[in-house]
Parts: C-alpha cells; sequence; structure tokens
C-alpha cells in the first residue's frame, strides 16, 4: 500500500519529468529506486545549509556521479542513474541521467553503494563490521577475509568565529565543512582503530611484526598515508 502511495504522488508531481522516460524498463527501474526511498522535490532536501562562501563540501563528491547502490535484498541499481552522498548526514540520493527526479534512499534498504570519482568509492553498512554504528556508512578500502581496512568520514559544519585572531588576521571568514578521518583494522569479527603513523600501525599489527618490519624496511622513504596503509594491508593479506 505504501508503495503504491509514493508511485501515485510521483506520477502526480512528476509526470512532466515521466514524459521524457520513453522507456518501458526505464520507468520499471525507476519503481524500483522509488521503492527505496521517498521522492525529493527537485533539489529539496540536497542543500542544508546556505549556498554561500562555505569551505569544502557537504557532499562526498560536489558533482553527481556514475556508481551503483546494492539493496538488502541483493538488487543492483546502477545503469541510467546517478549519485549524491551527503556526508554531513550520511544519506545517499539517486536520479535518473536523463531526469530531474530526485530519491533520498532509505539508509535501511542500503546494502553498499559506490561512488565513482577518481576510481570507486565503496561504502558498506557499518553496522556490518560495529553494530554501535547504525545509520552510518564507512568507506571499505580493503575488502578481505583475514584484514579488512575501513575508512571512516566524519564532516562537520563549523560556523566561522570572529574572535578566532589567527583565522582574522589571514582574512578567513567563512563557514567551512570539515572531514574528520579515521581508520579502522576488521579481522577475526572485531574491529581497531589504527592511527595513521608507524607506531600506529605497528601497535595495532603486532601479530605480523616480521611482516610489518620487512614492509617498513622497503618503505623506509615513504610517506605513511592511507596509500601507504592501503598497500600494507593488501601485503599482509597476500
Amino acid at each position: 500500500m505504501k508503495k503504491s502511495i509514493v508511485l501515485l504522488i510521483a506520477t502526480f508531481l512528476f509526470g512532466k519529468a515521466f514524459s521524457q522516460v520513453s522507456s518501458v524498463g526505464m520507468k520499471n527501474e525507476f519503481k524500483e529506486i522509488t521503492s527505496m526511498g521517498r521522492i525529493q522535490s527537485g533539489g529539496q532536501g540536497l542543500q542544508t545549509y546556505n549556498s554561500g562562501n562555505i569551505k569544502g563540501s557537504q557532499f562526498f563528491n560536489e558533482t553527481w556521479s556514475a556508481g551503483s547502490v546494492t539493496g538488502t535484498n541483493k538488487v543492483i541499481i546502477s545503469n541510467n542513474y546517478l549519485f549524491l552522498y551527503d556526508k554531513v548526514r550520511q544519506e545517499l540520493f539517486i536520479k535518473p541521467k536523463d531526469s530531474d527526479l530526485i530519491v533520498l534512499v532509505d539508509k535501511n534498504q542500503i546494502l553498499s553503494f559506490t561512488i565513482n570519482t577518481d576510481k570507486a568509492h565503496v561504502f558498506y553498512r557499518a553496522a556490518m563490521y560495529d553494530p554501535s554504528q547504525d545509520g552510518n556508512f564507512v568507506e571499505v578500502l580493503v575488502q578481505n577475509d583475514k584484514y579488512s581496512l575501513l575508512k571512516v568520514i566524519k564532516t562537520d559544519f563549523v560556523k566561522a568565529n570572529p574572535n578566532d585572531l589567527e583565522k582574522v588576521k589571514q582574512g578567513e571568514f567563512n563557514d567551512e565543512f570539515v572531514d574528520h578521518l579515521s581508520y579502522y583494522i576488521f579481522s577475526n569479527n572485531k574491529i581497531e582503530k589504527i592511527n595513521l603513523s608507524e607506531y600506529g600501525i605497528r601497535k595495532v599489527m603486532k601479530p605480523e611484526k616480521t611482516k610489518v618490519d620487512d614492509f617498513f624496511s622497503l618503505h623506509s622513504n615513504d610517506e605513511v598515508d592511507e596509500r601507504l596503509l592501503v598497500n600494507l594491508i593488501n601485503t599482509l593479506n597476500s
């Protein structure tokens, strides 16, 4: 009954837009995504902050991107659609490539989704790794039965502080979105935070001391960054 009501509302409000979609197959696909969430009117619900001079972005990628979403029913939606991921509210939006119709996907119906930018960024429900994080998503940098590497992105909206004399001197008066990144190792059904430093890595990966020693001896001049951590975990999994 609920799905029928959603589709009737969609037809009433967006009948003109539907006329752009001539393919019956496309209409059937759109029924699938409307059953996964609720329709937004135009850009309603996308921007939750004033669109003035704000540094950073509330979105993982500032423009609509190719990608895919896999529902909890294992149905994959990808072709003919674009995706937008809100990092602040941890919400996913979908729209057909040739239409202005936008659907806010129900988090409870998402198993995983992918946003394609410089590469395919794959996100899973955080509760799969940590039940206390239900409603959030994590980017999976390495997926393996031995060691998985997870990246958590928390984005806050920070109002400009007129009393911050250092920023005032630099002429910075803008509100901004600030990303807070953290990394976790998932192994043997346990999750553990891993700091992005040689000391932090060695502390968490003590069971792999010999392999970690060998790895760092080969990469002694490399910066300890996300790329190096991904490389290490892939090495330990091989």
